[in-house]
């Protein structure tokens, strides 16, 4: 079986959820024997690019296309990205073509593949068939009703992905990807919400994340090695979202002064990049917080590791967050806000803790709990949390599953 992913980004360059779960899935279905390659295909930036290189033993294909201007037409669907990637299928010859994000690459990925007469099957990271923002987030900080197809978006959040905010926008969208044989969402609470705006549930599959367990290297950065290797005596939280603000940068910094009036040698550490207002916010606390800046994938898991308790606290709809696995896999509990998908994967006082979103007060106390059970009762839970990666959320579970829809799509 030969597979072509596409995606429009790909490690070394930006490497988020998306990103590494897919070196994961590809990685562990080359070890399969299936042939698998990526091509990544980006239509934002100032000068063009087109390059072969090799990323932990997959081929991938880069390709970046000139543009002088955006436009809500050129971010919905580009021309030279259709003959392009039509010609590479011809070229090619996959059985299967799997697609994940495509906000920078466009809907042309899909019609590309209609026009070659391939499969596809594209798995779903978040809400972009829905909103120009992928989150139905607006700017106040409440959310869309997806029952409600408004002509245009006037109150979204746009301060970071916005793509293809066209009159009648989700229409144009289901029929652009209508040749899509399975959607593939990592959590059912991302599928409620396109059956919700009137896709029809049968064609989506519920496939959970999985991801190989363990750090491929030990951590290089020393504050990180300095907490795994110390013998603590203080609570040490890890914070990915950085200085995002649809990850929590916000409530975790309403927080920090209730955590540390309890708990004055609390320790913080901060990782990921964003908006520096929230950056130079955690950086007030002074040596309370550590912001250590954007960490390479293995790096984050050390940093798990290392931390009693995870901060997951995003005001958005989040839809399977990585952040759960691989802290999960490291043994460390996390305690997320009650949205989207993170419910699914938390199960309360067992793996982790659920608060209200935006509520900082409740967070705070979920800490608290946390930090104050017997050193039995934390310890269980982290193996709880490992015990849970192992066995229905595991990397084996997921490429299972995976492989057998390939066959199901490929046979129908």
């Amino acid at each position: 079986m030969r597979v072509l992913f596409v995606m429009n980004t790909f490690p070394p360059g930006y490497t988020g959820g998306a990103e590494v779960s897919n070196l994961h899935t590809c990685q562990a279905l080359l070890q399969r024997g299936i042939d698998c390659s990526i091509i990544v295909l980006y239509n934002r930036l100032p000068e063009a690019r087109d390059e072969w290189y090799e990323y932990a033993g997959i081929p991938v294909h880069r390709v970046h296309f000139f543009t002088s201007l955006r436009s809500p037409i050129s971010d919905m669907w580009d021309l030279r990205v259709h003959r392009y990637l039509v010609a590479e299928l011809r070229r090619l010859q996959p059985d299967l073509v799997h697609v994940h994000n495509v906000s920078g690459a466009t809907l042309a990925v899909h019609t590309a593949c209609r026009a070659v007469g391939i499969p596809v099957v594209n798995t779903l990271h978040d809400l972009w068939l829905l909103c120009p923002n992928n989150m139905l987030y607006q700017a106040d900080g409440s959310f869309c009703d997806p029952k409600i197809f408004p002509r245009d978006c006037h109150h979204c959040f746009r301060r970071y992905d916005f793509w293809a905010n066209v009159p009648r926008r989700r229409s144009i969208f289901a029929a652009l990807t209508s040749n899509v044989e399975l959607f593939l969402s990592p959590s059912q609470a991302l599928i409620e919400r396109h059956v919700e705006a009137g896709y029809a549930r049968e064609r989506f599959r519920l496939l959970r994340l999985g991801f190989h367990e363990k750090p491929a290297a030990p951590p290089q950065h020393p504050e990180i090695r300095r907490w795994l290797e110390e013998t603590r005596t203080y609570p040490l939280l890890s914070f990915a979202g950085g200085g995002v603000e649809i990850k929590g940068a916000k409530v975790v910094l309403s927080a920090l002064p209730m955590l540390l009036s309890h708990y004055p040698n609390l320790h913080l550490a901060v990782a990921g990049g964003g908006e520096q207002r929230f950056l130079d916010g955690f950086r007030h606390f002074g040596s309370a917080v550590h912001v250590l800046g954007v960490l390479p994938p293995e790096e984050m898991r050390w940093l798990f590791a290392a931390s009693d308790l995870v901060l997951l606290p995003s005001v958005s709809h989040e839809n399977s967050p990585v952040v759960i696995f691989e802290s999960s896999q490291m043994g460390t509990p996390v305690v997320g806000s009650a949205l989207g998908g993170i419910p699914e994967l938390i199960v309360p006082e067992e793996t982790g803790y659920l608060f209200a979103p935006g509520d900082s007060a409740a967070l705070v106390q979920c800490v608290l709990r946390h930090i104050q059970k017997s050193s039995h009762a934390r310890r269980r839970m982290r193996l709880n949390s490992v015990r849970k990666m192992r066995t229905e959320l595991s990397l084996n579970h997921h490429i299972e599953q995976l492989t057998s829809i390939y066959s199901e799509v490929l046979n129908s």
